[in-house]
């Protein structure tokens, strides 16, 4: 009698186990997503964002269409990113984006019309400070990506991940993306 009581606690303890296991998992799982979420939203305010920049510029660099382009470009390619919400895909496009635009917001600096302009001024604040929040966002969704990897690859997360199909996620490369 007390043998079966033994096995049954045990059973209950181990359910319990694995159910807590589980719901840690999907709650590392939602952080995660929440976390792109907003990381995309940012992203998406900047891409909103680049044309006005553009039109902007080219009043005042009307040789630069080049440039533009590749900005233009590098947009699109992040745009790409975000909808197939591939990681390592939009590390990549976030830093030649970046890239790009540092470059022609310094071209633009040295002129001296552009320089004195407020609207100037605005887009350039504007663009720094997303800069900002989406390095942040690109951290904070790492961080919560390495702890879910972490979970996932650990007694008893690893047993419950292979029977409930959790698989691993991709950080965002902060070499790639800029920081």
């Amino acid at each position: 009698m007390l043998f079966g009581l033994l096995v049954f606690a045990a059973i209950v303890v181990a359910v319990f186990a694995l159910a807590t296991t589980y719901n840690n998992l999907v709650s590392a799982t939602e952080r995660a997503a929440r976390i792109w979420n907003s990381l995309d939203a940012l992203l998406r305010q900047r891409h909103d964002e680049i044309p006005q920049l553009i039109e902007l510029l080219e009043q005042h660099l009307p040789g630069e269409r080049a440039a533009f382009e590749r900005v233009l470009a590098a947009r699109d390619a992040v745009f790409a990113a975000r909808q197939t919400r591939a990681a390592e895909a939009l590390g990549g496009a976030e830093a030649a984006l970046r890239s790009e635009l540092a470059t022609i917001i310094a071209r633009a600096a040295r002129e001296p019309a552009l320089a004195a302009s407020a609207a100037f001024g605005l887009r350039r604040q504007r663009n720094t400070s997303l800069d900002a929040e989406i390095a942040e966002q690109r951290a904070g969704y790492n961080a919560a990506v390495g702890s879910y990897n972490t979970a996932i690859s650990r007694p008893p997360g690893n047993v419950v991940a292979l029977l409930s199909g959790f698989r691993p996620l991709r950080a965002l490369d902060a070499d790639a993306a800029g920081g």
